[in-house]
């Protein structure tokens, strides 16, 4: 699940990277780790696959559906949501009707009430955003509140870890466990996931370099130096050592150094040995553990291999 909880950081991660989103000509499929198309290019938006199902979306930012296709590339839940996010333990958050309910793989609704915001389930809790209190707190897969509705941001649970956020406009972050009790006070510009027993923090809410690592005890570990940061997955976390636009990207290990050097002008996670990095051409192809391209860039956008294969897009 770790993993999975780590893809879904990294999709968020390369919707800022790229732009993606708002670009109306780049067309989705998915490749397989020798670059060939598996699900040929159809889709204006596609998320990693997880027990075996995918979501995907046609339209733009201002108009889109979304639906979930199978490994196969067919079309098994048809477009009919405003949004959606991945199958993890068997259901589904997604938006129809501006609220957000919970369905399972054949379509249906899952969990009885609708929400302002959901997110994916990890060890039966999901975190939801309760209509009445306007407060996220966390449910079970039968929809029972686990979690009381006390927080104004809460992360999905990774390690028995979520992020809690204190303020809507400039909100400060800590961490808590599963009981919701405190493990490290408030007071981060932001707070990551765990994943591999770290979480990526940034100190502060000024544009400065000071993205650095805690541990699972709310320690520092990694010294917040870096002007960006993900988590880590497979020993290895992306980071960006320049706070200028055109700062360069590379890998470190969990003692902080550099084991692939910043050379990339973007950069995601690793999954399944290979990570998605883009060049200062702006074309997206991955690598695998010691920098070397196995998927030479060719790709408008790239998300991490899942299931064995990758969404990328091309430019129509």
């Amino acid at each position: 699940m770790k993993k999975s909880v780590i893809i879904i950081i990294s999709f968020l991660l390369a919707l800022l990277l790229t732009g993606c989103f708002s670009e109306p000509d780049y067309n989705f499929g998915y490749i397989d780790k020798s670059g060939n198309f598996v699900i040929e290019p159809q889709f204006d938006m596609a998320l990693p696959f997880h027990e075996d199902m995918a979501a995907v979306m046609i339209g733009n930012s201002l108009f889109s559906r979304w639906g979930y296709i199978n490994l196969s590339g067919e079309m098994v839940i048809d477009y009919e949501y405003e949004r959606a996010r991945g199958f993890y333990e068997g259901l589904s958050p997604v938006m129809k009707d501006e609220k957000w309910i919970f369905i399972n793989k054949q379509g249906n609704k899952a969990i009885d009430g609708e929400f302002l915001d959901a997110s994916v389930f990890n060890g039966n809790m999901a975190p939801v955003k309760f209509p009445d209190s306007n407060k996220y707190g966390y449910i079970d897969i039968n929809g029972n509140t686990v979690i009381k509705p006390v927080f104004d941001i809460a992360s999905i649970f990774s390690e028995d870890l979520a992020t809690y956020g204190v303020g809507t406009r400039n909100p400060v972050f800590g961490i808590i466990n599963r009981k919701g009790e405190i493990v490290a006070e408030a007071k981060y510009a932001y707070c990551s996931a765990y994943s591999e027993r770290m979480c990526v923090i940034k100190e502060s809410t000024n544009p400065v370099a000071d993205w650095g690592f805690l541990n699972s005890d709310g320690d520092i570990v990694i010294k917040p130096e870096f002007a960006w940061a993900s988590p880590f997955n497979e020993g290895l976390a992306a980071v960006q050592i320049d706070n200028s636009m055109d700062g360069k990207w590379g890998y470190i290990n969990q003692k902080g150094e550099f084991v692939i050097e910043p050379q990339f002008s973007a950069a995601l996670n690793f999954s399944e040995g290979l990570a998605p990095v883009k060049n200062d051409e702006g074309k997206w192809g991955f690598i695998d553990k010691t920098g070397t391209y196995i998927i030479e860039p060719q790709f408008s956008a790239a998300y991490e291999f899942s299931q064995g294969i990758a969404p990328v897009s091309l430019e129509e």
